[in-house]
């Protein structure tokens, strides 16, 4: 089954790179711009390779767990991990997409910074690439989006 298109969403930050990597490159600071993350460690290693426990809240009160592996990093430049296993209340999540990567992208420009974040995903069956299409992709981007400002607001 062919890949969801990509989402994303584009915002100029205030900022030079050098101020903005650190944010989105730290896996204890995703929580202070990333809309879907209330607590990320790590729990080895670092740049790629580097394995992190994500942590959310859900709709409802439910707790979220995220397994992510590092899988670019480009120091001032991107990052991206991809999901390795998701858990809600302790019990594995069902599976509605294989392949779901999350990548920041930096390019400067003039005295701050133009981010772009996207995610990807494979869905599992006609009926989850029907739902990321009519559904998921319109929040997707809008959780985007709000990441983004989230993102500015903890620069100012």
């Amino acid at each position: 089954m062919p890949a969801v298109p990509t989402h994303s969403a584009t915002r100029f930050v205030p900022a030079p790179v050098g101020a903005v990597w650190p944010v989105v490159s730290e896996a204890s600071r995703l929580p202070d711009w990333c809309s879907f993350a209330d607590r990320v460690d790590v729990v080895s290693g670092s740049g790629v390779g580097q394995l992190r426990l994500a942590r959310a809240l859900l709709d409802g009160g439910r707790r979220q767990e995220v397994d992510q592996e590092v899988v670019e990093f480009e120091p001032g430049a991107r990052v991206a991990w991809r999901q390795l296993a998701e858990r809600v209340e302790d019990a594995p999540a069902p599976v509605r997409a294989t392949g779901v990567v999350f990548r920041v992208v930096l390019a400067p420009e003039g005295d701050g910074t133009r981010v772009r974040f996207e995610t990807s995903r494979t869905p599992v069956g006609l009926g989850n690439l029907l739902a990321l299409h009519l559904f998921g992709g319109p929040r997707l981007t809008r959780t985007l989006d709000e990441s983004l400002v989230r993102l500015t607001r903890s620069l100012a």
